[in-house]
């Protein structure tokens, strides 16, 4: 296919109709399985989750090509740019500044060792703290009641949100009944 022809073909594709037809789609498939049998919202969640990978796989083609575009406006230089679709879209393109870390495996105790007292001037030292998995049964063990006071004030329990999948190549029920 010509640059043309695919120019031809991308200029016949009206972003505002494709929009709209597409939140038509979902706000009817929204109605339609708020009510559903939980099979049935878990087929159509299987369906949504498969387009959503597709679009993804789209997006990040489409955001290549965009990050090109800004590289060249911005003559690879940090910064900020805003390019324009041909009719309502917009893409804004930030090349950020580049940064410096310490690459995983790097023996940094040997590096304090080298540089000792200078070790501060060139690096910043962060420290973490969470709690032991057995955090709970250690704390029951305390005898001192302040104590396990001042370690449950100490942190707090969050409920995980369950995580739910789809997928969509599962052999079909229907399939698999006309035998």
């Amino acid at each position: 296919m010509s640059e043309a022809q695919a120019s031809d073909k991308t200029q016949s594709f009206d972003t505002r109709v494709a929009h709209q037809v597409l939140l038509d789609g979902l706000e009817a498939i929204r109605s339609i399985v708020k009510d559903a049998p939980i099979a049935r919202k878990v087929e159509v969640g299987s369906v949504l989750w498969d387009l959503g990978d597709r679009v993804k796989e789209v997006l990040d083609e489409i955001k290549q090509d965009v990050r090109q575009e800004a590289v060249k406006e911005l003559g690879g230089q940090v910064g900020t740019t805003t390019i324009e679709g041909d009719d309502m879209g917009e893409a804004a393109v930030t090349i950020p500044s580049a940064s410096l870390r310490i690459p995983k495996g790097k023996n940094i105790e040997g590096i304090k060792q080298a540089l000792g007292n200078r070790f501060p001037f060139f690096f910043e030292e962060i420290v973490t703290h969470k709690p032991q998995k057995e955090f709970e049964d250690r704390v029951a063990e305390v005898k001192d009641p302040l104590e396990q006071k001042i370690l449950l004030d100490a942190v707090e329990r969050t409920e995980l949100t369950p995580r739910v999948s789809f997928r969509r190549n599962k052999p079909s029920k229907r399939d698999t009944n006309s035998d």
